[in-house]
């Protein structure tokens, strides 16, 4: 086996000839050998030895050297390489191994987000940590208000405006909201119940905060008349709605009722309004009339001074009626002593005679 010097030696004896023009073949012919000597594009084939091994190591430096890099070197590549007093010199397996892990590492890290330095005396909070502290917070919160059994925002007390003859205590018994929630409250809802009332003709409800949670405005009906039926009284309205007598006004106008017995009137049960409207056109017409009576049959009426009674029907026609009446007494009294006067039908009064003999 041929020495790589002497191979070098017959190639550039080879090209020398070749540039003489040298007639004469210098070159010594093939041997099976010589296929073993490297072809001149500047590979050399493995040789056995460590001489070998060297001339290897010495000609893929000198060929990466005149080659050009097709990859960028790395920022720290000096490391891996330190010039020596005999050319490069290569570092140890395991500082190369640590120098390639610090490396990588390195461009692991450029891609992280930058490491934040936490100031000395702060505290540092995770924003999971915040959203799910406040929605724990809201959670407790929202229980709190939510809850049948928190006394915080159960309604012991209301605010109320605009009663005359109410309490504050009875509206608040009549809207039926005691030890409820604040906030499952409906303000139509009360409303409704308050004017289911008959006494309470209009509600407004507003609901607040603490401490007036609940404040109520409320417009009472205004009473008529006093309608009395056997021991009980009520008061009536205009429009003939029964309501419970909460005083004694002497100054409304009492109707008796002298039917056949009946039950007891209840309170929001009505009265027939032309009964109302008569017995009030009466009162204005004789100022005199405290106590009124009625018949379901006769209508209203009342007794005179001459101890008869006068039946004047109802309706609203209440003056007709006075100057028929009117006009009958004067024609027959004190003539005739009447016992009753009926002039419920204006066009056939009639009247009774408390002597008929006379």
């Amino acid at each position: 086996m041929f020495s790589v010097d002497r191979k070098r030696r017959a190639r550039l004896q080879a090209k020398r000839a070749a540039r003489e023009g040298s007639s004469l073949n210098t070159e010594a012919p093939p041997t099976p050998k010589d296929k073993d000597v490297a072809p001149p594009d500047g590979h050399v084939k493995a040789a056995v030895g460590r001489r070998a091994r060297l001339h290897r190591r010495l000609a893929r430096r000198r060929m990466r050297q005149n080659t050009p890099a097709s990859k960028e070197r790395s920022a720290n590549w000096f490391l891996i390489w330190q010039p020596g007093a005999d050319g490069a010199r290569r570092l140890p397996l395991r500082r190369r191994r640590k120098e390639r892990r610090l490396e990588r590492e390195r461009r692991e890290g450029l891609s992280r987000p930058e490491d934040r330095v936490r100031p000395r005396g702060v505290v540092w909070v995770s924003w999971r940590w915040l959203s799910g502290t406040i929605s724990a917070s809201l959670a407790i919160i929202l229980y709190i208000m939510l809850s049948p059994q928190t006394e915080l925002f159960a309604v012991k007390t209301i605010a109320v405006g605009g009663e005359r003859y109410l309490t504050a205590e009875q509206v608040f018994e009549a809207t039926e909201i005691a030890r409820q929630n604040l906030f499952q409250l409906d303000s139509r809802a009360i409303e409704a119940k308050l004017e289911s009332n008959p006494s309470i003709a209009d509600a407004q409800v507003f609901i607040g905060w603490p401490p007036n949670m609940v404040s109520i405005y409320i417009t009472e009906r205004d009473p008529a008349i006093t309608w009395q039926q056997g021991e009980f009284r009520y008061w009536v309205d205009v429009n003939g709605i029964v309501m419970f007598q909460r005083q004694e006004r002497e100054d409304l106008l009492r109707i008796v009722y002298q039917g056949p017995a009946q039950e007891p009137l209840g309170v929001g049960s009505r009265i027939d309004r032309s009964v109302i409207t008569g017995a009030l056109q009466l009162k204005a017409k004789l100022p005199r009339i405290k106590v009124m009576l009625y018949d379901p049959i006769k209508g209203l009426g009342f007794r005179e001074e001459g101890n008869w009674i006068a039946w004047f029907g109802t309706g609203t026609n209440m003056e007709q009626k006075l100057l028929v009446y009117d006009a009958i007494v004067r024609n027959n009294f004190p003539t005739i002593q009447f016992e009753e006067v009926n002039v419920s039908d204006p066009d056939h009064p009639t009247f009774v005679n408390r002597f008929p003999d006379q």
